[in-house]
């Protein structure tokens, strides 16, 4: 989709400045930041709030500037599948800079949130006029590439535990995100969200968290809706037991 109007100067650097916390667009000329930010828009979801409506098939991608989304998929049964959950300076459905594919996961807010809209057709055209700037696209795919192998993986061969520090992580640093430093160690999951991600029963990651919280390793408040990890190495060697 390409928006018709281009927005004032003053929205612009708004949207250029929100660009400008994702990792993605951090060695980005500042002329192809601004180009993009004017192709873009910005709008603001309260929680709860679909991204996407059910038949809208506009082609964009999203740039999370503040609060959260969730993920997920579900099934005819009603059971539903988490695949993760993006804070701030997150980026997701760069599935639509390929022109023949689709996302195959609803997109929502899990509080109030300010996303960024950026129509992938003019994205695309920027990346192929300055193909350099692919590589950070690469890069961040190839990261989350690894890490869905990863979870994968440790769904056939890993212990809840093991498991559940692992997707704990993950928030923790953000899916796939190039930074090594830890974004936010206060976590607003609930134990049905893990669960939801796990594939396992509630009250099996209640147990998990119950255990951890006992080590020393997390701190949970408002019943378990607010996740502080205490124990950061200790969490990373858990993720790391055979």
């Amino acid at each position: 989709m390409e928006y018709p109007q281009p927005v004032s100067q003053s929205t612009r650097e708004e949207i250029e400045h929100g660009l400008s916390t994702c990792a993605v667009f951090l060695d980005w000329p500042k002329d192809r930041l601004r180009e993009l930010a004017n192709a873009a828009r910005a709008r603001h979801y309260r929680r709860r709030t679909p991204l996407v409506s059910r038949g809208n098939h506009q082609r964009e991608v999203f740039v999370i500037v503040s609060g959260s989304i969730e993920i997920a998929a579900t099934n005819a049964a009603g059971d539903k599948y988490i695949l993760s959950v993006l804070g701030a300076g997150q980026i997701t459905r760069m599935v639509h800079l390929i022109d023949d594919m689709q996302p195959i996961f609803a997109f929502d807010a899990r509080a109030d949130s300010h996303i960024i809209h950026i129509p992938g057709a003019a994205m695309r055209r920027i990346l192929d006029a300055e193909p350099v700037l692919w590589r950070s696209i690469a890069q961040t795919m190839l990261r989350r590439y690894r890490l869905s192998a990863e979870i994968l993986q440790d769904q056939v061969l890993g212990s809840v535990r093991r498991r559940t520090a692992i997707t704990l992580l993950n928030m923790v640093y953000r899916y796939g995100d190039a930074s090594g430093a830890p974004c936010d160690t206060e976590l607003r999951v609930s134990q049905t969200d893990l669960a939801n991600m796990l594939g396992v029963s509630r009250q099996t990651v209640g147990k998990e968290l119950a255990q951890f919280k006992d080590e020393g390793v997390l701190g949970c408040n408002e019943g378990y809706r607010l996740v502080t990890v205490v124990d950061l190495p200790r969490l990373h060697r858990i993720a790391a037991e055979d």
